[in-house]
């Protein structure tokens, strides 16, 4: 049974038409004709072709519907992307061109199927996938079909920049950065104005001071003012200014010389530790104290309540002995302060963050009460160490961000990615560590860097 009788056959079975066995001579005359035989040839092509034909215009319409969705993009960020068939499921594609990327930063490569560039602006870029696919005649004009890339803006970018005003009574400047020597360390300094204030034109709360003193010594001071104190700005200033103000006045060499002569003896009998903070503990409590009556005594004059000018307060006395350094320090509030090995090999962190009972609910130097409190002495610590580790005190608008949660002060690998970020690591290559003449700009610019829901004021001292 051939072809052209196996279809006439089926055709006459499905008009429900059966072939007698005594019409088979008949049938087979009918079958052999050479006009029926050329009429199957023809609807079989015709078949074929309508099936070709709904192919093509099915798998277009299949394409067209397709989700070509490329990852979005920053405008002012690298972007970069593929153009994978696979993924897509266009394997049959035999021909294409994507076209659209003119005076929008990016372009296509058609060798390495890349989208890549640096978006200029925000906005959708309309692009157009022209194509043909297996099945398609060889000239066949090319199908189209529109591509859209989202280009989001630069977070940064909405938010404003307001400056404070420079005629108010408290006024501070928005953004400060130095690098100064203290003693035989480099003191690598910062304090910026985190978003939410700039954005508004209000003031940096945050502040910081360091002194040389007698004897060797060093003082570095830290300060947040609470953003729920319309004057802690001040606070914060005065905090740090009484701190290095105390110790300059009254961190004499007679004044020091039992300290001095206990950290020697510390030297090889650390039995002596809590004799130690004793004798430590006088100068640091007095210090802190200094703090809070000169914030008081300066509230009281401008008529004001102490808690407008709520701060809290962090710093650290250091200096080099024979066999080593030697840090003194006092907390209140959640600045960390910490010791880290140049090589990553331990950290020491030297306070405890004092954030209260709940979020929030931090302590201030400002609160009277913490000198009474039976945990004071547990504000003050001592450390001594061999070798000259990097000496960092920051406040919650680095802490928060770059490391979350107080359990990673004391994880080494995270003060590693820390001082990584800070070399350069980061997504704008920025090297806030360069001993090069832009090395204030660049500390600066690092401080200025992207953390969603992080947008307080910054502050970062690194003493090495």
């Amino acid at each position: 049974m051939d072809e052209t009788d196996r279809y006439i056959r089926a055709l006459l079975q499905q008009q429900g038409i059966s072939i007698d066995e005594n019409q088979s001579e008949l049938f087979r005359a009918f079958v052999n004709t050479e006009a029926n035989i050329n009429s199957v040839k023809n609807i079989r092509l015709l078949q074929q072709n309508m099936t070709k034909d709904w192919k093509i215009i099915a798998r277009r319409a299949e394409i067209n519907a397709l989700q070509l969705a490329f990852p979005n993009g920053i405008a002012g960020k690298p972007y970069q992307t593929k153009f994978d068939f696979k993924q897509y499921g266009l394997e049959d594609i035999t021909s294409y061109g994507l076209s659209g990327f003119e005076n929008t930063g990016l372009a296509y490569d058609a060798n390495s199927k890349t989208i890549s560039g640096t978006p200029k602006t925000s906005g959708d870029i309309a692009m157009l996938f022209s194509y043909n696919f297996e099945g398609e005649d060889e000239n066949s004009p090319l199908n189209e079909k529109k591509v859209t890339i989202i280009i989001n803006p630069d977070p940064k970018s909405l938010w404003k920049d307001i400056p404070s005003d420079t005629n108010d009574i408290y006024a501070k400047a928005d953004n400060v950065a130095e690098t100064a020597s203290l003693l035989d360390f480099t003191l690598l300094a910062a304090s910026k104005r985190g978003r939410s204030h700039a954005n508004k034109g209000s003031f940096r709360d945050d502040d910081y001071a360091y002194a040389e003193l007698q004897n060797g010594w060093g003082i570095v001071a830290i300060s947040d003012g609470a953003g729920s104190a319309k004057f802690s700005r001040k606070g914060s200033l005065l905090a740090c200014n009484a701190v290095v103000d105390y110790f300059t006045t009254h961190f004499s060499l007679e004044n020091v010389a039992l300290l001095d002569e206990a950290i020697t003896i510390y030297q090889t009998d650390t039995s002596i530790r809590a004799k130690l903070l004793d004798i430590a503990g006088a100068h640091l409590s007095a210090a802190a104290k200094k703090a809070y009556a000169t914030i008081n005594d300066f509230a009281l004059d401008a008529n004001a309540s102490v808690s407008d000018f709520h701060a809290t307060l962090a710093f650290v006395l250091v200096k080099k002995f024979a066999n080593g350094y030697a840090f003194l320090s006092f907390s209140v509030g959640d600045c960390p302060m910490a010791l880290v090995n140049k090589s990553f090999e331990w950290v020491k962190p030297l306070n405890k963050l004092d954030v209260g009972e709940y979020g929030g609910g931090t302590r201030f130097i400002t609160m009277e009460d913490i000198f009474t409190k039976e945990n004071f002495e547990e504000r003050f610590n001592f450390e001594f160490t061999t070798d000259l580790p990097y000496l960092v005190l920051m406040t919650d608008g680095i802490y928060d961000p770059k490391f979350e949660v107080e359990a990673n002060l004391a994880k080494t690998e995270k003060w590693k990615l820390f001082f990584e970020d800070l070399e350069g690591n980061n997504s704008e290559g920025i090297n806030a560590l360069s001993k090069d003449a832009d090395n204030q700009s660049n500390l600066s610019d690092w401080m200025d860097f992207w953390s969603p829901g992080n947008h307080d004021d910054r502050t970062l001292i690194v003493l090495s």
